[in-house]
């Protein structure tokens, strides 16, 4: 069975952890508070850049899970990831990967799932932003957003 795989920093957490029976739990969160300096003035009410980001990249990931030839399954609830205490506003997502082929990759899943949300979210509020190739570890790509939000 493979192992979890996961990011974390203070912008965000992507999460897979195997289940029973060849399931895989997947949990995603995006902290908006964070982001707040990259997307203030930048969407209207009720349309927050990170949140819609998280959203449609988590519909961009059930595409690729389908072609890994798994199947994503919607689940509601809290997930397994419990957020760090603190005043800031964070948005989560969650699902499950089912029939899972020989050589699934947790890995994979988190790096598309990390990259595929930089490439949704970042355009939007950073004009002429570089978004990192390869994928930053999670220390490395909260320093890179701590400098966006700076500037």
């Amino acid at each position: 069975m493979n192992a979890a795989c996961e990011y974390i920093n203070d912008y965000m957490y992507f999460i897979v952890k195997p289940g029973e029976k060849g399931i895989f739990h997947y949990s995603s969160g995006v902290n908006i508070t964070r982001f707040t300096p990259l997307t203030a003035g930048k969407h209207r009410l009720g349309q927050n850049i990170v949140m819609k980001g998280l959203q449609s990249s988590n519909l961009e990931l059930r595409s690729f899970i389908l072609a890994l030839g798994a199947a994503p399954r919607t689940v509601r609830g809290t997930g397994f990831y419990e957020v760090p205490r603190s005043e800031d506003l964070w948005n989560s997502e969650f699902l499950l990967i089912e029939d899972v082929p020989e050589g699934f990759s947790p890995e994979e899943v988190i790096r598309f799932s990390v990259q595929n949300f930089l490439r949704i979210v970042l355009p939007q509020c950073v004009a002429s932003v570089n978004i990192p190739e390869p994928l930053l570890s999670s220390a490395e790509l909260q320093a890179y957003l701590n400098s966006l939000c700076k500037t």
